[in-house]
């Protein structure tokens, strides 16, 4: 955003990252989070104190979700830049977003909702294995996981003796084998006008599941081309956002995952790919009609983020879902793909505090 010409203020969440970066010229130590009450009446008496900003952009779901949910709330006369609440409030709702795909004619692999632990076991056995259980909301992680992949009944009879808890409903849904592929994209009006595909080489959980830590641009596959345009019209989508695809290539097998109101967490990608996604974001909730180029990557591109990585190494030995003795391995892994990589998601010699914060951050937590 400072690069477009905006003076950027940041709320201090997630460890500070963004707040000691130099591209931030304040900081708002907002009293609460998004994901406590009272944070958008917060928000709303600090922008009525602050008539000089003029666009908020939400970045984290939470507060993508709590603006769809508050805008009355809030002033006006203010860019928010984020698509329409209804968009929002439908793609952030799984079982809605299935019922979405099957009208738009995009592949979804079969899934079953569930209210009950006998419910989970009983669809396990209808759809069959491989298959993931899923959170209606990714806020709300299961056992610790973003989704529960399992290969055979008995692990998952296992790992679910109870039904978790605090879910009301879950989503059993066939596994689809093969890599997860992101596609970055802006719509004006249900039409893409921007694109880059990412396919995942490796997340921060060893089921695959989680943020990724290392992929690749491609030129864009005709069909998740596509499936993405299908999903933007169904929507009538205006906004930028991030559609997800399991893809298994060897059994002609696709299945649409979610899709993301919000910008990807590894924003480095689609910016480094040219996508102009924060401009984007601001220019078209202020003027859909704007006249924009169409713009698709060509790809190739390979990012990596060292500290997810390791991360999600130690999060995924203790979890269970790694031994330690694939431990070295990985790690070798983790600083091959760093030395390797064309750029990095948090590190950048011309802005190093952010990436050393995260750093710091979390060896503070381990002497904790």
């Amino acid at each position: 955003m400072a690069l477009l010409g905006y003076r950027v203020i940041v709320t201090r969440d997630h460890g500070g990252l963004a707040a000691v970066s130099r591209a931030v010229s304040e900081v708002w130590d907002a009293p609460k989070t998004a994901k406590e009450p009272g944070f958008f009446e917060c928000l709303s008496e600090y922008l009525a104190e602050r008539p000089d900003i003029g666009a908020v952009v939400p970045v984290e779901e939470s507060y993508v979700l709590g603006l769809a949910r508050n805008r009355a709330k809030l002033p006006p006369d203010r860019i928010y830049g984020t698509p329409s609440d209804e968009i929002v409030t439908t793609c952030l709702d799984k079982v809605a977003m299935l019922e979405v795909a099957g009208r738009a004619g995009v592949p979804s692999a079969a899934a079953q909702v569930v209210e009950t632990l006998d419910q989970i076991f009983d669809a396990a056995a209808r759809i069959g294995f491989p298959l993931i259980v899923r959170p209606l909301s990714s806020l709300q992680p299961i056992a610790g996981r973003k989704a529960f992949i399992t290969q055979e009944e008995s692990v998952l009879r296992e790992a679910l003796t109870e039904w978790p808890e605090g879910h009301d409903r879950l989503i059993v849904q066939r596994f689809i084998r093969g890599p997860r592929f992101n596609v970055d994209f802006a719509a004006q009006k249900g039409r893409v006008i921007r694109a880059v595909a990412t396919q995942i080489l490796r997340t921060d959980a060893y089921d695959g599941t989680g943020i990724d830590v290392c992929g690749k641009t491609l030129p864009m596959p005709d069909d998740l081309r596509e499936f993405t345009a299908r999903m933007a019209a169904a929507l009538d989508y205006t906004g930028v956002g991030l559609i997800q695809f399991m893809v298994d290539r060897d059994r002609d097998e696709i299945s649409f995952l979610e899709l993301n109101p919000r910008f990807n967490g590894n924003t480095a990608v689609p910016d480094r790919a040219g996508l102009e996604l924060c401009r984007l974001s601001i220019d078209l909730a202020e003027d859909p009609d704007r006249e924009e180029k169409v713009f698709e990557s060509e790809g190739g591109l390979r990012h990596a983020w060292f500290y997810g990585d390791v991360q999600g190494i130690r999060k995924s030995v203790s979890h269970g879902m790694m031994r330690r003795g694939q431990v070295p391995g990985a790690l070798w892994q983790a600083v091959r793909d760093a030395v390797t990589a064309d750029f990095h998601v948090i590190w950048s010699w011309r802005d190093p505090r952010p990436g050393i914060s995260q750093f710091t951050n979390s060896l503070r937590n381990a002497f904790r």
